[in-house]
């Protein structure tokens, strides 16, 4: 098999896994309450922005040609749109809703500090791709590494300690949930490297195969992870 196959393969692989992982999520959280069912909402949402982007690519758009390599459009507007949803999932679990002005404008300043830093390693993580001077490439890729720490930095910092004020059972789903997310989340810049964006050390197709793995485990798997745990804590409960 060759690599354009193997690679247009793994892309209707994401596509329909997502579809998969969307119509899961919505199963297992049909039966939460309706106060609960934002989180099945918002994991949905994901998944299908994740499908809609795969299909893109997997029919050949959103794919262009610059600098003699493809660049995957497709995927880096599927992670600007997802990856701060998928974070936002995550701070809905630790954080309720405020109830008093001075509380609200706090979180409102640590959720735009955390979207922000997550849109900014997106972003230099394309300008790095679509970067043909290898000074400018490191330049933005270590831009983009930045904010992924400024993300750890918030989500194991404030938004970990409002998790654990929650109780044992808040504070240990956010901190499993958050751990699993954060560990796919360091894989994703080693691949960009090891890829034709980086060292061009593995080929297009293993590039893409891995990144359709990343992403199905970031947001279907994730998904329905964080469904399946919200409703086994309520029937604790």
């Amino acid at each position: 098999m060759d690599v354009i196959s193997t690679m247009n393969d793994w892309l209707w692989v994401g596509f329909f896994g997502m579809l998969a992982g969307t119509a899961l999520i919505y199963l297992i959280g049909s039966t939460l309450k309706s106060s609960e069912k934002y989180h099945v909402y918002l994991a949905m949402i994901i998944t299908s922005i994740a499908a809609i982007a795969y299909y893109a690519m997997a029919n050949n758009q959103g794919i262009f040609m610059v600098n003699g390599q493809e660049v995957f459009v497709a995927r880096y507007i599927d992670w600007v749109l997802t990856t701060p949803l998928l974070l936002l999932s995550l701070i809905f679990l630790a954080i309720p809703a405020a109830k008093d002005s001075g509380k609200l404008r706090e979180r409102i300043g640590m959720y735009s500090t955390i979207i922000f830093a997550d849109i900014v390693m997106v972003a230099t993580g394309l300008f790095a791709n679509l970067s043909s001077d290898a000074s400018t490439k490191r330049f933005w890729f270590i831009l983009s590494c930045i904010a992924l720490l400024v993300v750890i930095w918030q989500m194991y910092g404030p938004i970990k300690k409002n998790a654990m004020a929650l109780g044992k059972s808040a504070g240990s789903l956010y901190s499993k949930l958050l751990t699993y997310l954060m560990i796919l989340f360091f894989i994703y810049p080693i691949v960009w490297l090891l890829g034709a964006s980086g060292y061009n050390s593995i080929n297009i197709g293993a590039e893409v195969s891995i990144y359709a793995v990343l992403d199905l485990c970031a947001k279907a798997v994730f998904g329905v992870v964080l469904v399946l745990m919200i409703k086994g804590v309520k029937n604790v409960e």
